[in-house]
């Protein structure tokens, strides 16, 4: 009996190539006839193809520009201009300026010793006599010495930075501090005894040292660092015809200083016509991008890249306006490569283009007060200012290290204060330290005379790194606030008070009696500031090297437990 459950069928699924020509080819299914004509028009007509115009497509480009150079350097809102250096990034010049007191401050420990022993090492290139060589390092470690411990334990800047106080105690003896001794050999300073002979070799180390020193550690312009704000601020300055132009970054974070950071000013008024300096012919290029819409029969789109699947609300227009152009105005768009110098301001003054059906058309700018992508906001009125390309002597790669120094604004809305918590501050050793490692060295409860009575505790504990910002009129009168840096009274158990805990950090200042900040750029999100090593190299192939700040956004609100007059159970025995 035939058994169904025991029956099994396989079918087989091959192409059959039929012959055409010479046999087995795949001529007629390459070329996709078809047998009705309509169903191609019928195509063209749902993809609106009859509701284009007939154009040819750019071959040819004639297109003439006009070049300003910019040719100063405005540190801040108020400060004075300077020459802006040819082949130095802009990123340099607005992150590493600072005052010359300033800029020693930020020395490490490390770094002025390393200075001072390169000049010792320096003295001995210029064929002074041994016995003499050990003298001059006598007198130079004499005129010049490293900082030593105080008396009082508490009163030692690097009483809570051990590293530090192990580095003093090993460099003292046989290392000069070099800011200092670069400011005593720019006075004129020689070592006394010095014959004829030794004093001229002796100022040959010393001018070479001290332009090794000016290259290395003196500050390039004026800090642009806005410490009310939180921010830099800085312009560049060119010349448009007879107008002076200003590109200003009023909200610099650090980082790239990309074209976007800057708004222009043209005094209120508008350019000079562009006259040009000459035409150039180039050849067109079709723009490109992955995943764009194949324009060959057979061809298939980047899987990689899905535009159907973006996602965007009714404001975000910008990725709004990137779906159209890939989806509609694609294969519309063309580029016309031009070489153009740095460090200048561009703008075009004519644009002639010849397409295949040899016509030329002339291209004018897009003026439209609804379409400004590409220009710059004008900076005193809000409108699009005019069409200049601004190609700044940014560094076009930089090597960023770990941060060398973190702080974090945030508000504690309990305590009613914002604190400025000063988590990573910079060693002696140039290294990163982590103030909350720090053992703490107040208790604020006083023991009472009675053991079962109740402890009075004036004020709770707060971290030393917590620095509090204490709300003060912005002006005297105004209800407008702003937050000045201020003191948390620190006890031992016996109620005698403790040395103040000052900030340790070149972001909060220590050196500087009443530090403020706008109540404005501490948000309730709170803000981090960092300082990072920087290295990068200018369009000479110079090495740059300094240290930038980097302001991002932080981490919330935050909780100090910080409280007034508790009365406390007593502590039990330890």
């Amino acid at each position: 009996m035939f058994d169904v459950l025991h029956f099994g069928q396989f079918h087989r699924v091959e192409p059959v190539v039929r012959p055409s020509g010479t046999g087995g080819q795949l001529d007629d299914a390459l070329a996709a006839r078809v047998a009705d004509p309509l169903f191609l028009l019928a195509r063209q007509w749902q993809v609106a193809e009859f509701a284009g115009e007939d154009g040819g497509s750019p071959v040819w480009c004639e297109i003439s520009t006009e070049s300003a150079p910019l040719g100063s350097f405005r540190p801040s809102g108020t400060g004075a201009p300077v020459p802006l250096p040819k082949g130095v990034p802009l990123e340099f010049l607005a992150e590493a300026g600072a005052t010359a007191g300033e800029a020693a401050r930020q020395l490490t420990l490390r770094a002025v010793a390393r200075a001072g022993r390169r000049f010792l090492a320096t003295l001995r290139t210029v064929g002074l006599p041994a016995p003499v060589l050990d003298d001059v390092d006598a007198a130079v470690l004499a005129k010049a010495p490293l900082p030593k411990a105080p008396s009082d334990p508490a009163e030692d800047p690097l009483g809570r930075d051990p590293a530090g106080r192990a580095l003093r105690e090993v460099l003292a003896p046989g290392a000069p501090d070099g800011a200092a001794l670069a400011g005593h050999l720019g006075d004129g300073w020689r070592p006394p005894g010095l014959t004829g002979a030794q004093r001229t070799a002796f100022d040959q180390a010393a001018r070479s040292w001290l332009a090794w020193f000016e290259d290395q550690y003196v500050p390039p312009v004026p800090s642009s660092w806005a410490r009310e704000r939180l921010e830099h601020r800085f312009a560049v300055t060119g010349s448009v015809g007879d107008r002076q132009v200003t590109l200003e970054a009023p909200e610099y974070t650090g980082g790239a200083a990309d074209t976007y950071h800057f708004d222009l000013d043209t005094g209120g008024s508008a350019l000079p016509a562009s006259g040009g300096d000459g035409s150039v012919g180039v050849l067109p290029t079709r723009v490109t991008y992955p995943g764009m819409p194949a324009e060959r029969w057979w061809e298939f789109e980047d899987s990689d890249v899905n535009l159907p699947a973006i996602g965007a609300g009714a404001p975000d227009l910008a990725r709004l306006l990137v779906v159209e152009f890939a989806n509609l105005y694609g294969n519309d768009h063309w580029m016309v490569p031009l070489e153009l110098a740095t460090g200048a301001l561009h703008r075009i003054a004519s644009l002639k283009v010849v397409d295949t059906f040899e016509e030329t058309t002339v291209i004018g700018p897009a003026d439209d007060a609804h379409w400004s992508v590409f220009r710059l906001t004008d900076a005193r009125s809000g409108t699009p200012g005019p069409p200049l390309l601004p190609l700044l002597p940014t560094a076009s790669a930089r090597l960023e290290g770990d941060p060398v120094e973190e702080v974090l604004f945030a508000r504690d809305e309990m305590a009613n204060l914002g604190f400025a918590i000063e988590r990573i501050v910079q060693s002696a050793t140039g290294r990163p330290r982590v103030r909350g490692d720090e053992p703490p060295d107040d208790d604020p409860q006083v023991p009472p005379a009675d053991p079962a009575a109740l402890a009075y505790r004036l004020v709770s504990s707060v971290p030393a790194h917590w620095i509090p910002l204490v709300p003060v009129p912005l002006e005297a009168g105004s209800a407008a606030v702003c937050l000045r840096r201020g003191q948390i009274p620190r006890f031992r158990p016996d109620g005698t008070r403790l040395p103040q805990v000052r900030a340790a950090g070149r972001i909060l200042e220590p050196e500087v009696k009443r530090v403020f900040f706008r109540d404005e750029e501490v948000p309730r999100s709170g803000v981090t500031v960092s300082r990072v090593p920087v290295v990068a190299r200018g369009e000479d192939g110079r090495v740059h090297q300094w240290v930038g700040r980097r302001v991002r956004a932080g981490r919330g609100e935050a909780s100090s437990a910080l409280a007034f007059d508790a009365a406390l159970p007593p502590r039990g025995p330890r």
